[in-house]
C-alpha cells in the first residue's frame, strides 16, 4: 500500500508541475523602451606583479519598461521574454565580456566559479585596463562599457 501511495503522490506532483508549463508559455514580456544599464567593476587589487592573479568583480544594474502580454500577440521579428531582466545583479564579471587593453596584458580564466567573480592572470608590465561589457536584453545593437579597472603592473 505505501508504494501505490507514493506512486499516486509522485503522480499529482508531475502534473501539477507540468499544468504549470501551459500556463508559463502564455504570457510573455516585451520591451517597450530603450534599457538603461550600469555596470560597476572592481578588482582584487590595483597593483599587481606579472604572473599574479586578480579577482575581477562586476555589479550589473538594469531599469527598462516591459509590458506583459499573450504570446500570441507578439509581433513577428519582436524580442520577448519569460522574465524581465534582474534590476539588480551583484556580481556578473563571468557573465559580461571583458575588454583588456593591451590586448595582451592579462589572459581570463575559463574556470566556472560559484561566486560568478571572473580571475585574469597579469601578463605585462606597465598599466593593463579591464572594461566590462555586457548586451542589453532584446537590444540586440546595443551594449553598455562599465567602469574601467585600471592595474598597475610593475
Amino acid at each position: 500500500m505505501p508504494s501505490r501511495s507514493l506512486f499516486v503522490l509522485l503522480l499529482t506532483a508531475l502534473t501539477v508541475s507540468f499544468s504549470g508549463c501551459g500556463k508559463r508559455g502564455g504570457l510573455v514580456y516585451v520591451l517597450e523602451e530603450p534599457q538603461s544599464m550600469t555596470l560597476t567593476a572592481s578588482a582584487s587589487s590595483t597593483t599587481a606583479k606579472p604572473g599574479d592573479s586578480i579577482v575581477l568583480r562586476v555589479e550589473r544594474r538594469t531599469e527598462g519598461k516591459w509590458k506583459q502580454i499573450p504570446l500570441g500577440e507578439v509581433q513577428k521579428g519582436q524580442c520577448w521574454v519569460y522574465q524581465p531582466p534582474a534590476q539588480h545583479e551583484p556580481e556578473v564579471a563571468d557573465n559580461v565580456h571583458w575588454a583588456i587593453a593591451p590586448e595582451n596584458g592579462a589572459i581570463l580564466n575559463r574556470d566556472f566559479r560559484m561566486d560568478h567573480t571572473k580571475v585574469a592572470t597579469i601578463n605585462i608590465k606597465g598599466t593593463i585596463t579591464f572594461t566590462p561589457v555586457s548586451k542589453l536584453k532584446c537590444e540586440d545593437d546595443r551594449a553598455v562599457e562599465g567602469t574601467p579597472i585600471s592595474i598597475d603592473v610593475s
